[in-house]
């Protein structure tokens, strides 16, 4: 009682049956995730642009019409090529890259894993040192993984 088929190559465009999340850039489908994780969290970063001087400086010049070589104001969002930018608060920095790594989003993939999928949408000062640190405190990752 077998079966008698034929596994035939097509091209993305040529696969109708494909998906739509299948189409969706890797950037896009991990904010339409993130939405569903924490639907506060941009009012919280938006808020570190408000209690840091430099940033809202920046902020301001930018809405004024001034251009800048990094960043960029986007549809009411801080930008710095574009990736969105968070403030210097570090409890809300812990609590994004938590998101990233130990919830199902990101099911404790690692330091590495952690910070590609991070940097392609946040940007803050020490991003990936904070990653490091994260992951090799992670008590999950200290007694299921291999030493980072």
């Amino acid at each position: 009682m077998g079966f008698d088929f034929e596994i035939v190559y097509r091209k993305g465009k040529e696969n109708m049956a494909a998906d739509s999340l299948s189409r969706i850039p890797n950037a896009q489908l991990l904010t339409m995730s993130l939405s569903t994780l924490d639907t506060d969290l941009i009012n919280k970063i938006k808020l570190t642009w408000q209690q840091d001087p430099s940033l809202q400086s920046l902020v301001q010049s930018l809405m004024a019409g001034q251009t800048h070589s990094k960043f960029t104001w986007q549809q009411g969002l801080l930008k710095r090529k574009g990736k969105l930018v968070v403030g210097s608060d570090a409890t809300l920095q812990q609590h994004i890259i938590h998101l990233f790594h130990d919830t199902p989003l990101g099911g404790y993939s690692g330091a590495v894993i952690t910070t590609k999928k991070l940097t392609s949408l946040f940007y803050w000062k020490k991003l990936r040192k904070d990653i490091r640190n994260y992951v090799r405190n992670c008590s999950t990752c200290q007694r299921c993984k291999p030493m980072l």
